[in-house]
């Protein structure tokens, strides 16, 4: 047993589908004709009184079908031919009371037919195109909270990200701090060693948010620790290595390891000559499988080098090696004609940022 929603979906679909005129057309005269043979068929075995029995359901399929002016042409050509031919005097058009009486009735018949069914028409093309408008906002709307959804979720990740970049920062200020104070007794020493690593440490920020996607290349920052010591001794830094960009943890790091390598060059190492040089070149190596960082700094020219007794907090910054990094290792060679320093790890853990 058919439902009622299936059989309003069924004649809705019926009502609102698009079809050429040329269809619409032949529908409205085949379906007369068809009338037309199928009542001459059964004229006698009907009882008279029967002249539009064929032709109200042919009026009715096309108005249904093919539109409201088809259905019209279609009743016109049903009476006329009902008229010639089944009301008395038959093969005329007279218009005697009875066959005036008949045509008045088919005329009411046919005109609230097709009334009703353009109604019905025009109601389920008007309820289609509801639809399909309301249909459009839904997925308008969807698309907006989607997008919503997409926005609030970007600002959490990037409230979580400055978060996290904010609280490694702090610790790594306290850090600086900490040691400094440690392993300096006079105020004026406290407060410029202090103002050199801070200012190393705000470059270093400056160039992860300066470059894409919060990311610094080596060459910037081997550049901006090199420019930290001026003209004079900026052309003794010897530089190369590929393009290779570091997340913010190790950018952070890989500035003050150099930074600290860069000041005891300066005090103790190669640049506190005349002659000295600095080689600082990196590379990609394969290590233990995978592809590796490596940066080599290496001082010639200088006075012998003795390794220190004691470590500072320069030294053991240095010795923790890339931060945030797989794999961080470091080795230092205090050869007397000058310090070598070795800095790898794992290349791709450079890339990302990793929680402390």
């Amino acid at each position: 047993m058919s439902q009622p929603g299936s059989f309003t979906a069924t004649l809705q679909a019926i009502v609102t589908q698009q079809r050429s005129p040329r269809f619409r057309w032949l529908l409205a005269l085949g379906l007369a004709v068809l009338a037309f043979v199928v009542r001459y068929g059964l004229n006698d075995a009907l009882p008279p009184g029967f002249p539009y029995l064929t032709f109200f359901p042919a009026v009715i399929v096309t108005t249904l079908i093919a539109g409201l002016w088809p259905g019209i042409v279609s009743a016109a050509l049903c009476g006329l031919a009902a008229w010639f031919v089944f009301i008395a005097p038959a093969s005329s058009f007279e218009l005697n009371p009875g066959a005036l009486t008949a045509l008045a009735f088919y005329a009411f018949i046919v005109s609230v037919d097709i009334f009703i069914i353009h109604g019905i028409t025009v109601t389920a093309q008007n309820l289609r195109a509801e639809r399909e408008t309301m249909a459009e906002l839904a997925a308008s709307l969807q698309r907006t909270n989607l997008t919503l959804a997409q926005s609030e979720s970007e600002q959490q990740l990037l409230s979580q990200e400055i978060g996290h970049r904010l609280k490694n920062q702090l610790a790594l200020v306290e850090a600086i701090v900490s040691q400094t104070m440690r392993t300096q007794s006079d105020l004026s020493t406290i407060s410029r060693v202090l103002a050199d690593r801070l200012s190393v440490l705000g470059d270093a920020q400056d160039m992860v948010i300066a470059g894409d996607a919060g990311q610094a290349s080596v060459l910037q920052i081997v550049q901006k620790v090199a420019q930290l010591h001026g003209d004079r001794l900026r052309d003794r830094f010897i530089v190369d290595g590929p393009a290779i960009s570091l997340a913010s943890r190790p950018t952070l790091s890989l500035s003050m390891i150099l930074h600290e390598l860069g000041t005891n060059a300066t005090k103790y190492g190669a640049l506190s000559t005349a002659e000295g040089m600095v080689s600082i070149r990196w590379a990609v190596e394969t290590i233990d499988g995978r592809p590796g960082f490596v940066l080599r700094w290496r001082e010639t020219g200088g006075p012998p080098v003795v390794e220190p007794s004691s470590r500072g907090f320069g030294t053991r910054l240095v010795r923790a090696g890339l931060s945030g990094a797989i794999g961080a290792k470091v080795a230092m060679v205090f050869a007397p004609e000058g310090l070598t320093c070795e800095l790898t790890a794992d290349l791709a853990s450079l890339h990302s940022e990793r929680p402390s």
